[in-house]
């Protein structure tokens, strides 16, 4: 376990995945992070690469040939390697190996690093392709955030813009094709636990760079900017009120039958031989 320190806050972040395992409130010590009970959901905040959501079969095709991968792909049940380790920013990589070119045919290096300044924790993510051909690969991020009242009807999500939140309806993970409207031209979605009987809310058009979690009548919000990434995930498990997921993504799950090759995914990143890919995003945690 990896420890990073402000004056406001404690970060602790694992090598299991480079995952982010807590963020304590130092002045109150609550604790940000869910805290992964395994009889409801048994993650803190995993990392997903290199595809985000599941995929058809749990396959992807890749030259022609099916390669088996599990939802969310291999990188958040790996060991990673810590190359830097400060006070205020710890940096993890994964490189390809025997185990993961049986899954993903692609030689990589990615990098996760964490940053911590104040109340605001820098998340970045490096992808270097090694190898001699495109690589093609989606990140994203899941990280789950304990609530303070268990309630969801206590919290609504502001947006930076008014949107029209339509959601990509999901049947086991895939896309169904069917859309639902939850809000037409508002920069407020109130919560509520009848949201999330139809699995997640995926959004896949927001205007904002920016949103924050909140409360109501209470200082207690996590805000997101998240600029990198044009696709946004919003979940809890079904009949759950303690913990929500505000996540990221640069991909998304396979449409229900997609058999198609990798490079015709929707949300897919083509990356060239000796290139790299850089995406951020940063979380203000603010108690009260």
């Amino acid at each position: 376990m990896y420890e990073l320190k402000s004056n406001q806050l404690k970060i602790q972040v694992s090598e299991n995945g480079a995952e982010l395992i807590s963020v304590k409130d130092i002045s109150s010590e609550f604790e940000f992070m869910w805290n992964a009970n395994p009889q409801v959901w048994n993650r803190h905040a995993p990392v997903l690469f290199p595809i985000v959501g599941k995929l058809n079969n749990n396959e992807v095709k890749i030259d022609g040939n099916n390669f088996q991968m599990g939802q969310h792909g291999f990188a958040r049940d790996m060991v990673f390697e810590p190359i830097e380790v400060y006070s205020d920013l710890v940096q993890f990589m994964l490189e390809s190996n025997e185990q993961t070119l049986e899954k993903f045919p692609f030689e990589f290096k990615f990098f996760i690093g964490y940053e911590l300044v104040e109340r605001t924790l820098k998340i970045t993510y490096r992808v270097l392709n090694m190898g001699q051909k495109n690589m093609y690969f989606s990140v994203g991020a899941h990280p789950g955030f304990s609530l303070p009242i268990q309630d969801l009807s206590k919290y609504s999500i502001k947006f930076e813009k008014e949107e029209n939140l339509t959601r990509h309806l999901l049947n086991n993970g895939l896309f169904n094709g069917e859309i639902e409207n939850i809000g037409s031209n508002q920069n407020v979605l109130n919560l509520n636990s009848t949201l999330f009987e139809k699995d997640a809310i995926v959004l896949k058009n927001l205007e904002s760079k920016w949103l924050k979690l909140v409360q109501n009548d209470s200082d207690f919000s996590i805000k997101m900017e998240m600029d990198d990434f044009p696709y946004f995930g919003i979940w809890t498990k079904a009949g759950q009120q303690a913990f929500i997921c505000l996540e990221p993504w640069q991909g998304l799950a396979d449409k229900i039958n997609f058999s198609e090759e990798i490079e015709n995914k929707e949300g897919i990143i083509c990356l060239g031989p000796g290139s790299e890919h850089i995406s951020s995003y940063t979380v203000e945690f603010n108690f009260g």
